[in-house]
């Protein structure tokens, strides 16, 4: 069965629901979709090795996060492990066509097109 009919069979199954049942799932799942919105706020984009995340902020459909970075050059503050990081700056990420993008944005967070 493809995930397509999972689906729709999972849809015509919710129909069945009595309002109690309805009312148990619809908080299980607002809980499941805040743990998800958490979980890639967390996860997506910068957690990547030489990177530190300070703040994250959603501002339309981009999501801007303030990093610290590494910046690879042999013999600067931030090379190694326990190197001072550069920044913090302000990068924005976004997704076009299912590609992930990002642009840096600066030290001040200003919204970008």
């Amino acid at each position: 069965m493809t995930k397509r009919s999972n689906f729709d069979k999972l849809r015509a199954d919710l129909h069945k629901l009595n309002l109690d049942q309805a009312r148990q799932l619809y908080a299980e799942l607002g809980a499941i979709v805040q743990a998800l919105e958490q979980q890639s706020r967390t996860s997506e984009p910068g957690g990547t090795k030489g990177r530190e995340v300070v703040e994250v902020q959603h501002l339309g459909d981009r999501l801007y996060q303030l990093e610290r970075i590494r910046c690879g050059k042999v013999g600067c503050k931030c090379a190694g492990e326990n190197g001072e990081l550069h920044g913090p700056y302000w990068y924005a990420y976004w997704r076009d066509n299912g590609k992930l993008k990002s642009r840096y944005v600066g030290k001040q967070l200003r919204q970008i097109d």
